[in-house]
């Protein structure tokens, strides 16, 4: 009855379930018995291998040396099952996950001699300790190192990447370094030799390794005993892109050899022998790096089996090709590098018919290749030109309006585009704010009276004296605005004319100064009354000019206190000053000849002109009444004693 319940306990180390890869939780404290053994049942091929389970056996024809890492996931890779005298049954899951790094090199040399190292370290451990017959199993609670494995494989005959068979006898030494209680190592020297069998046909990689592997040391865990092995690989990859990459399954299983303690062989027996398949992939990148991935589940439940065991390897591994004989097609495309213009770079689908071996280039990505592209650089966009293949539909001024439609092409059509011209803006040649397309007086500036019948245009003055026939008192005789209605508009001593308040009236002066005299009270009064009657007009000059007799310098100061005279009255009788401005010309502007007596009475004159709005027939310097009286100074001289005099006229 004793010797069943130990072999019960026996078949109950074993095994995993599938699991996430939550490989970085921490493990819990230490055990302090020797309670575990080498558990990683992964064992990596030499880096530059093209499997992980199977060695396909490279040389230094093929490749001189490598190094690399793989990292190795296994989930539930020791699970405590027990069985008790009740016939109650429970499982612990003892390691529930275990992540390991195998870092090392490999070196090759007479192309028939390879070496290799490869040393793990557990990086996580997750489990729940537990205690059978004694013994205290557990995960490892920090990182810890691992046997150190060291290989050796000598090339009988055959290549196994170039050659359909190859035979190769290999040998793997794993010298003690990890322990037993990290779940890490057995605690004594490891030896496996093996016979390596390897080659590739066509588009086929397979690799079958055999070996025995011999421990120096038994591993008595509670009731379970770890011993020599039978162990046997085998791996079959299907080859693409010039042996670069390679797909395919991979398998192994392993069986203890001893006798067990009822004397049964073990071989093959159940919790005794376990076994692994991987699907894994690999791939050689610019013929210098190569990567691999693999995953799969664990069959049987043979001692630190796991339930599912994932791979990742990089590896530097460049190969060393033979010269190409004759041509050669670099890009591999079909051109050969003598008539390739391209020679890096394959022509793929959409080959340039103007470059040879050459791919059909697509500068802006427009989709339009650029040998047939018009506008290499610019996308044609959501609005392509249907007459330029692969440019877009110009708009010079940006104003949403396609130059092929647009019959301002420069000009922008603005807030206010005309409705009779595509792209432009409407027009306003009379300045008026009436845009041509409404303006019934396009030409014409509707002034400060538009016209309420007819848009864009002024109120019809016939007599052409600012004043609107509609409220002119004398609409046929030229006069000026008037706050009077019975005036308004009629002849007075104020007419308006070519942009100018007109004075009939000369304005009197006292003689040789600037003050004005009363008796043009009355003229002043009424240009006051045309510029309260006229808001629209917001500047006006007050101009004062004399003829040529007298000093220059003197008649042009004299001038201007004069005009500043008329100012300060107009402003003192309630005209805004922001309205006017003086200035006295002197001599300096005449508009007659002066050798004349008619002449010079023209030129003593005082002008008021309109600045602001401007007015539409204003000739600078026009005039057409004189307007001033008052004698004009003389030039001064001096008699012989030196004293000065004026002569007056």
């Amino acid at each position: 009855m004793a010797q069943v319940k130990r072999d019960r306990f026996v078949r109950a180390v074993l095994g995993f379930v599938v699991g996430a890869a939550s490989a970085m939780a921490p493990g819990v404290a230490r055990a302090q018995s020797s309670g575990g053994w080498a558990l990683d049942r992964f064992q990596p091929t030499p880096y530059g291998d093209n499997f992980f389970l199977a060695e396909h056996p490279w040389y230094s024809s093929q490749r001189v040396f490598s190094v690399g890492a793989v990292v190795d996931f296994a989930s539930n890779p020791l699970v405590l099952r027990r069985t008790f005298d009740d016939g109650r049954m429970d499982s612990v899951n003892v390691v529930s996950s275990m992540l390991v790094a195998h870092v090392g090199g490999a070196v090759s040399f007479a192309d028939r001699v390879g070496l290799a190292l490869s040393f793990p370290l557990s990086l996580s451990q997750a489990g729940e300790r537990s205690t059978a017959g004694g013994v205290d199993f557990g995960p490892a609670g920090s990182l810890a190192p691992g046997d150190l494995q060291v290989g050796l494989r000598v090339r009988l005959f055959g290549q196994a990447d170039s050659d359909a068979f190859s035979l190769h006898l290999g040998a793997q030494t794993f010298i003690p370094v990890g322990s037993r209680e990290n779940n890490t190592g057995d605690g004594g020297l490891r030896l496996e030799p093996r016979l390596i069998a390897a080659g590739r046909g066509g588009p086929v990689r397979w690799a079958v390794n055999v070996g025995f592997q011999v421990r120096t040391q038994d591993i008595a865990a509670s009731n379970l005993a770890v011993g020599n092995e039978f162990r046997a690989s085998a791996a079959l990859g299907f080859v693409a892109d010039d042996g670069r990459f390679t797909i395919g399954p991979e398998a192994y299983l392993h069986s203890s050899v001893r006798e067990l303690a009822s004397g049964e062989s073990a071989f093959f027996q159940d919790g005794q022998f376990g076994a692994e398949v991987l699907g894994s992939v690999h791939y050689l990148i610019a013929d210098t790096i190569l990567l691999g991935a693999g995953a799969g589940p664990g069959i049987a439940r043979g001692y630190g089996v796991p339930s599912f065991r994932g791979l990742f390897s990089v590896a530097y591994a460049p190969i060393t090709r033979p010269p190409p004989v004759g041509p050669v097609d670099t890009d591999r495309d079909g051109v050969m590098d003598p008539d390739d213009q391209c020679v890096t770079v394959p022509m793929g689908p959409h080959p340039d018919p103007q470059r040879r071996g050459c791919p059909a280039l697509d500068t802006d990505g427009d989709g339009v290749y650029d040998f047939e592209d018009q506008c290499v650089n610019d996308p044609m966009g959501a609005n392509p030109d249907p007459e330029r293949r692969g440019c877009p539909l110009v708009d010079r001024d940006g104003d949403g309006v396609f130059d092929r439609e647009d019959q301002c092409p420069d000009t922008h059509q603005g807030p206010n585009p005309d409705p009779t011209r595509r792209g432009c803006p409407a027009g306003d040649r009379d300045n008026d704010t009436v845009l041509d397309h409404d303006d019934v007086c396009p030409d014409t500036p509707q002034g400060p009276f538009p016209d309420p019948a007819r848009r864009g245009c002024p109120l019809p003055d016939r007599d052409g004296d600012t004043v609107p026939d509609p409220t002119d008192h004398c609409p046929d005789q030229p006069g000026a605005p008037s706050s009077d209605p019975n005036l308004n508009g009629c002849p007075s001593t104020v007419s308006m004319q070519a942009g100018r308040i007109v004075l009939l009236e000369p304005i009197y002066f006292a003689t040789d100064r600037a003050d004005i005299q009363r008796r043009s009270d009355r003229l002043l009064d009424r240009v006051a009354d045309v510029l309260r009657s006229s808001p629209h007009i917001r500047r006006v000059s007050c101009d004062g000019h004399t003829d040529n007799r007298g000093d220059p310098e003197y008649n042009l100061g004299l001038s201007q206190r004069r005009m500043q005279s008329v100012m300060d009255w107009l402003v003192a009788h309630g005209i805004d000053a922001s309205r006017l401005e003086a200035h006295g010309y002197g001599m300096t502007r005449p508009i007659a000849d002066n050798t004349t007596r008619e002449g010079r009475a023209r030129n003593r004159r005082v002008e008021f002109v309109i600045l602001d709005p401007a007015q539409p027939g204003a000739a600078p310097g026009q005039t057409t009444v004189l307007t001033t009286t008052t004698p004009t100074v003389a030039p001064n001289t001096s008699d012989q004693s030196g004293r000065r005099r004026r002569r007056r006229h």
